[in-house]
């Protein structure tokens, strides 16, 4: 039997194709893609923005993909590192969209379609011999075991240690009574302003709002609601119709990896292969993984 872990993007793509068994902690399914209901509308938890078409259409040639000119704002963009990860030696480029960039239209449908295909049994690894994952819900015998969750959670069910670490983030989902600017994404670099990125959804008046953290000193969504008025972006808590908040901690990915890793055990998609993947990339390493 084949197991993957992790139900993300790349953990539905990789069982639908290995006919493989999904184990996930989560009740919900696709990661950082996973769909929220706000005002009777399912949005994904992170914008669908790709770079190329030709992954989404492998997996779904029915994705409802239209280009989009985004309106880019940039504020004190050479202090945006030491905000963000002041230890990394650089910032992931989907961090920055593209003024020209594509937006997948129907993702939730996508997501959808991918895990009607595969079995998904909630739990998550606690200890992992040769051919036998043992989780904190059960035993599974395997042949093939396939990670795309939390290589740090993996590494700890090995017994091995690697020197990698990550960064956190905050995403709030909000709807607005008003537009809260002319443009489609806004960066601050501001050490003052606790967020960094503000993202309109292709649809009015709802935006993702990112707010990164180190392990331990989690932002608190009041003081983002602050800084937005501050801003000048809102004028009180009462223009926020809705809002949704996501603590993401394993968001920015960093460190030394181990070259030498177990022979029965593959690593795939971004968390996986511990890399800061594009939506686009992420679908690409689990297709050639």
């Amino acid at each position: 039997m084949s197991l993957v872990i992790g139900a993300g993007i790349a953990g539905l793509v990789l069982a639908q194709r290995e006919g493989a068994i999904i184990i996930e902690e989560q009740a919900n399914f696709g990661g950082l893609y996973g769909t929220e209901e706000i005002n009777e509308l399912r949005i994904p938890a992170l914008p669908p923005l790709i770079e190329r078409e030709r992954e989404i259409l492998e997996i779904y040639p029915d994705a409802d993909i239209s280009e989009i000119n985004l309106s880019i704002k940039v504020i004190d963009e050479e202090h945006l590192r030491a905000k963000i990860c002041p230890i990394c030696n650089s910032l992931p480029n989907w961090l920055f969209p593209s003024r020209k960039s594509l937006f997948v239209k129907n993702f939730p449908e996508i997501l959808d379609y991918l895990a009607r295909k595969v079995k998904i049994v909630r739990g998550y690894p606690v200890k992992i011999t040769r051919g036998t994952l043992f989780t904190n819900r059960g035993v599974y015998d395997f042949n093939r075991l396939i990670n795309t969750g939390s290589r740090q959670r993996i590494n700890r069910s090995l017994g091995l240690n690697e020197r990698i670490d990550a960064i956190g983030c905050l995403v709030l989902q909000i709807v607005t009574g008003h537009e809260i600017g002319d443009w489609d994404v806004y960066i601050n670099g501001k050490s003052g302003t606790i967020f960094t990125h503000i993202l309109r959804y292709p649809s009015d008046k709802q935006y993702y709002i990112y707010s990164f953290y180190n392990r331990g000193k989690l932002p608190d969504v009041d003081r983002v609601v602050l800084d937005l008025k501050r801003a000048r972006l809102i004028e009180s808590r009462e223009d926020i119709l809705s809002l949704r908040a996501r603590y993401i901690n394993e968001c920015l990915l960093f460190g030394e990896k181990e070259k030498r890793r177990p022979e029965f055990l593959r690593e795939c998609g971004r968390l996986g292969a511990w890399e800061n993947m594009s939506l686009s990339d992420a679908i690409r390493s689990a297709l050639e993984c």
